[in-house]
């Protein structure tokens, strides 16, 4: 079946390098990983799927890594921080949308970031559709997450090609009926693309 649309992930993939305020957070705040790790493997999956916000979650967190800002001076921070874009990638999928491939952004986001990334990431003209995890009450790897893209693109699974560079997700895509790829680099991606479009 020939690919009709390009799915790609946010971060690692098209935000790339990513996880640059986790470094910056280490670096110049003393706030490890280590110390951030129970707020995104806990109440931060809340906000990705629009059940919590940011902004009511972070208080008590904040205060316990020691930050001395305010929550707003730090989602700017953060929002700031990791507004980066791979422009190798972000002109290919512009080649892509000019070849005649529905180009999507699938991506689990909290809904900051994701009007962020609408406003001043570009992603809005970017792409033809937007798929943030917040909006859509379910994130990948859930099976929910690719039949909500299927409805709304109304293309079968061997229509639709997906990149993310969490091997998870890929094969979560895979399984269901999605032809998936991990991300590594741009040169990997441009050999791979080349298989499934000739």
């Amino acid at each position: 079946m020939p690919i009709k649309a390009i799915c790609f992930d946010a971060d690692g993939v098209v935000v790339y390098p990513q996880m640059q305020f986790s470094r910056l957070l280490g670096s110049n705040y003393k706030i490890t990983p280590q110390m951030t790790k129970p707020f995104f493997d806990g109440i931060f999956n809340e906000c990705l799927v629009g059940k919590a916000d940011l902004f009511d979650v972070l208080p008590p967190f904040l205060r316990e890594w020691n930050w001395k800002g305010s929550v707003e001076e730090f989602v700017e921070l953060w929002l700031k921080t990791d507004h980066v874009i791979d422009t190798k990638i972000f002109n290919a999928i512009i080649e892509l949308h000019l070849k005649g491939f529905i180009c999507c952004l699938a991506t689990s986001q909290e809904r900051y970031r994701a009007d962020y990334m609408k406003k001043e990431m570009g992603f809005l003209e970017l792409f033809d559709h937007l798929f943030f995890s917040c909006e859509m009450g379910t994130q990948k790897p859930e099976g929910a997450y690719f039949r909500y893209i299927e409805t709304h693109l109304q293309l079968p699974g061997e229509h639709i090609l997906f990149w993310d560079d969490h091997l998870r997700n890929v094969n979560a895509a895979k399984a269901f009926g999605w032809n998936a790829e991990v991300y590594v680099n741009y040169e990997q991606f441009l050999k791979i693309l080349a298989i499934h479009i000739p």
